[in-house]
């Protein structure tokens, strides 16, 4: 007991020092863990963004599905009101694309301003009573958009973090 007496300092420094190191090491296992979780969190968005934008893609091959339908009926004032929900779509696709697919962003992108046109030569050739000018490659404009849609509804399930496609 005398001993334990004259050295208390030293077995106080020896407990100091272990619960030193046990804190270091629960530090690195709790900075591990938050690591792992972040790592998981992110993959549950990039998941969650993945299943929005497929949505979102099927969504918009449908609803131009429905326009090449419509044109063939010469229904325009249907129409009308598709090409709106088309052009919300694709813009809502497009903002949510990951960096890393600029050519596919580019195409989306520029498929806004052709749905734009097409919605105001039909409106124009509403309010004129007449049929809208070169109707018929309206579809072909559409046919394309569509086919770069089912591009990127393919090359979706591999875009990750760093926006890779």
């Amino acid at each position: 007991m005398d001993y334990f007496l004259e050295n208390w300092g030293s077995f106080v420094g020896v407990l100091g020092l272990l619960a030193s190191v046990g804190g270091l090491v629960y530090a690195l296992l709790a900075r591990r863990a938050a690591k792992s979780a972040e790592q998981a969190a992110r993959e549950a968005r990039q998941a969650l963004s993945r299943n929005l934008s497929s949505v979102d893609i099927e969504r918009a091959v449908e609803l131009i599905n429905r326009l090449k339908e419509l044109h063939r009926q010469k229904s325009w004032n249907q129409a009308i009101w598709v090409y709106q929900i088309l052009r919300r779509t694709l813009s809502g696709i497009q903002a949510s694309m990951p960096e890393g697919l600029e050519q596919t962003r580019k195409s989306v992108e520029d498929a806004i301003p052709q749905i734009t046109y097409m919605e105001n030569q039909v409106s124009r050739a509403l309010h004129g009573n007449v049929e809208p000018d070169d109707a018929p490659g309206y579809d072909t404009v559409l046919n394309a958009i569509q086919q770069e849609l089912e591009i990127l509804q393919s090359n979706i399930t591999f875009w990750d973090d760093r926006g890779g496609g």
